[in-house]
């Protein structure tokens, strides 16, 4: 014990030297995320593309630990911000990435829609990037499944997509190491094929997904049929339950015991009141029906929510009006992380918010043990052609969680949206 006293009190003196601690800490190999170059966040709320016509989609990929001259790496990957939080999936291995174009870009002399979310021509592709080197990522190559693709998961190798094209609602593809599509099958959602799925989830055993309906706002699950260990078909369980007024992104419980779901009460970047997040307790077997179990409120154009690995705690990323166009009271402030205690009863408790600067912040993951958030950031109150970027958050584990900024941040291009953990 006097030798440890002795040698810290040496640092302190500045006698011994202490070891420097990287400003970006995160836990894992690396990161991905995709950036929108096709038009600004307000572009939501007024149409104004507000665009730079040179620059392009891309992804990036950071490998971890960050070196300043050699840990981030991009790709010409085309992507849309109107798509969902799941627009990326990365399998287990981190091998390979898989990005939705749910929208194209428009034509150069477009510089404005009516409504942006329903005016930007249609994607139909899946492309696959090579993220064997998180700090150089190689777009591989696309394929079409389905008009406007609105979310993708990943199980093991098994990728579940839905879209917008009727006859293409549900895409099952079972991916070959190079990423190529070894199976593809359209499955029967069997649902009403004006009610379009527009989130899909695989519960963590493989046996299940859950969706999410557009129109009549609820949510259901799928029990997966297998034959010889491959997937055949799906097949509805119990009957949908309603979830609020615009439900969209979902996620199981790391146990699988419990579905959260975000209601943002609008239309991406438009609420004007606060999201509530509901817990759902799906019946497995469909002996009882499925039932919402609580529902707690959450931020001001709340985007998405990341759980931690051990499910003791969730955290949403909120972007108020950040995403106004700069001319409106309000614009471009009130970003915030929510963090939330989550008991094993699927129960949220509120900790605190945690403001902080940057525009239209759309997605949160934890780093593989729950040490660490990565956040994604729009773009900044920046003028000329500006970036986005990842922030990153220590987080404080144990009956009084929190979060702290840390110091240093990855610029990415502008327009980032959706991350994903290459683990």
């Amino acid at each position: 014990m006097k030798k440890v006293a002795l040698f810290a009190g040496l640092v302190a003196l500045g006698a011994v030297p202490a070891v420097a601690q990287s400003p970006v800490n995160f836990n894992a190999r690396g990161l991905v995320v995709v950036s929108d170059a096709d038009m600004s966040a307000s572009a939501l709320v007024d149409g104004k593309l507000l665009r730079d016509n040179t620059a392009k989609d891309l992804l990036t990929s950071i490998k971890f630990p960050v070196d300043r001259s050699k840990s981030v790496g991009t790709a010409l990957v085309s992507n849309s911000a109107l798509g969902s939080a799941k627009t990326i999936a990365v399998p287990v291995n981190g091998g390979l990435a898989f990005v939705l174009e749910s929208r194209l870009r428009p034509d150069d002399g477009v510089a404005e829609y009516k409504d942006a979310a329903l005016e930007f021509p249609a994607g139909e592709k899946l492309f696959v990037v090579d993220i064997a080197n998180p700090a150089a990522p190689k777009a591989k190559f696309g394929f079409p499944v389905g008009k406007y693709p609105t979310a993708i998961d990943v199980n093991k190798n098994e990728l579940i997509i839905s879209t917008r094209q009727t006859g293409k609602d549900l895409v099952f593809i079972e991916s070959a190491p190079d990423g190529k599509p070894a199976r593809f099958l359209n499955l029967p959602s069997g649902i009403d094929s004006t009610n379009k799925i527009v989130d899909v989830s695989w519960h963590p055993s493989g046996d299940f997904i859950a969706f999410t309906l557009g129109k009549t706002h609820e949510v259901g699950l799928y029990k997966v049929l297998r034959e010889a260990g491959k997937l055949k078909n799906v097949e509805l369980v119990g009957k949908p339950v309603q979830v609020g007024a615009e439900p969209s992104f979902g996620k199981f419980s790391p146990d699988g015991k419990h579905y959260f779901v975000l209601d943002a009460k609008g239309a991406a970047g438009k609420a004007t009141g606060e999201g509530e997040l509901f817990v759902v307790d799906f019946s497995m077997d469909g002996a009882v029906e499925h039932k919402v179990a609580s529902k707690t409120a959450v931020g001001l154009n709340t985007g998405s929510f990341a759980i931690s690995p051990d499910g003791t705690s969730l955290v949403t990323v909120n972007a108020a009006k950040s995403g106004h166009p700069w001319s409106e009271a309000g614009a471009a402030t009130g970003s915030s992380l929510s963090l939330f205690k989550l008991a094993g009863d699927g129960a949220l408790t509120k900790v605190s918010d945690y403001p902080f600067e940057g525009i239209y912040p759309q997605s949160v993951v934890f780093d593989k043990d729950g040490s660490n958030l990565a956040v994604s950031v729009y773009e900044f109150l920046e003028y000329g052609n500006g970036n986005g970027a990842v922030e990153f958050w220590s987080v404080t584990k144990g009956d009084a969680p929190a979060l702290k900024k840390q110091g240093a941040k990855v610029s990415v291009g502008k327009g980032a949206h959706t991350l994903r953990v290459i683990p």
